[in-house]
């Protein structure tokens, strides 16, 4: 993400907490009515990849494996933000999520999640090989960056110093202290997670071996040179960065299933619906419940160890290889 697009957004959500602030139907109508619109030229520019890819390249530079589907991507958003964007449809979504239909903060949560699982999506439209071939190596510093992104979004989303004071903002999404009681809890639920892992792998490795190793050599690529103080720093930021945004911000708004999903979905290096997309979502569920039984903070102890024993496995076994 690109800073005019995160300006873009970060706007977004200010201009979203100021409209929830002034509690005006009118205001919240306009806001429903901007969305609508500011997909209206994504829809359009979706249409002219898709139909006027040779002219697009004769105007700009265009450096895109498949301009078609970058098309289709968008225009697959845009209609995603102006479905959302009707109140109606948000009011069938609350049969299923704990959604407010009338929130303009709620709103912009559905059509930035569809907006970050397209994309995410899109980068495995041409399949794992050739997204073995165009993605670059892990970089702690924009990986802690991108996490760092996430902290800042879900504070934001949540009205930090706008509608919420820092101690209405660390209770809504879920910081509060841990007992030593939760963390013998958490070191089981870190146990279960790490088998659960091994058992979708030993799955997967059995239904197809070729996608297996298409993966292995991703994270080969993806991680290369790793010691264990980059695991950590990765084990760190994913639990803190990920945990506050999906349990902590998105959770309560979108429901556990939902957003079980989402995070699933937004794991692309892992390929989509094969078992590995369904033992994330199964941990992602896994997490959403102990966040719904504790509190956001142990999920993230929890998100940080699974994280750090997988790693840790990953330094053993290279070592002896």
């Amino acid at each position: 993400m690109g800073i005019i697009e995160i300006t873009l957004v970060v706007g977004l959500i200010v201009l979203a907490n100021v409209v929830k602030k002034q509690n005006s139907d009118t205001f919240i109508k306009l806001f429903d009515l901007l969305l609508i619109w500011l997909n209206a030229p994504l829809f359009l520019l979706g249409v002219l990849f898709v139909f006027q890819t040779s002219e697009l390249r004769s105007l700009v530079s265009i450096q895109l494996d498949s301009p078609v589907a970058f098309g289709i991507f968008l225009q697959a958003t845009a209609v995603w933000g102006v479905i959302v964007s009707f109140r109606s449809t948000r009011h069938s979504l609350e049969k299923w999520m704990p959604i407010d239909p009338h929130s303009p903060l709620h709103t912009l949560a559905l059509v930035l999640s569809g907006y970050f699982a397209g994309s995410v999506m899109l980068q495995v439209v041409g399949g794992l090989e050739n997204f073995t071939e165009i993605l670059p190596r892990v970089s702690i510093p924009l990986f802690l960056g991108q996490q760092a992104g996430f902290v800042l979004i879900a504070f934001l989303g949540v009205g930090a110093l706008m509608r919420r004071d820092w101690r209405a903002v660390w209770q809504r999404l879920g910081l509060g202290p841990v007992n030593g009681r939760q963390l013998l809890e958490a070191l089981g639920w870190i146990a279960l997670l790490v088998l659960l892992q091994a058992l979708g792998g030993a799955a997967w490795n059995l239904i197809d071996p070729e996608q297996v190793a298409q993966v292995e050599a991703l994270s080969e690529r993806l991680y290369e040179g790793f010691g264990f103080w980059h695991w950590l720093a990765l084990a760190i930021g994913a639990g803190i960065g990920e945990e506050i945004l999906f349990r902590g911000a998105l959770q309560p708004v979108l429901g556990i299933w939902f957003t079980s999903l989402l995070f699933a979905v937004v794991h692309v290096q892992y390929g989509l619906l094969n078992p590995a997309t369904l033992v994330l979502f199964l941990l992602a569920l896994i997490l959403g419940y102990i966040k719904q039984r504790h509190n956001t903070t142990v999920a993230i102890f929890v998100h940080f160890g699974y994280n750090l024993v997988l790693a840790l496995i990953t330094l053993l076994a290279a070592t002896a290889a």
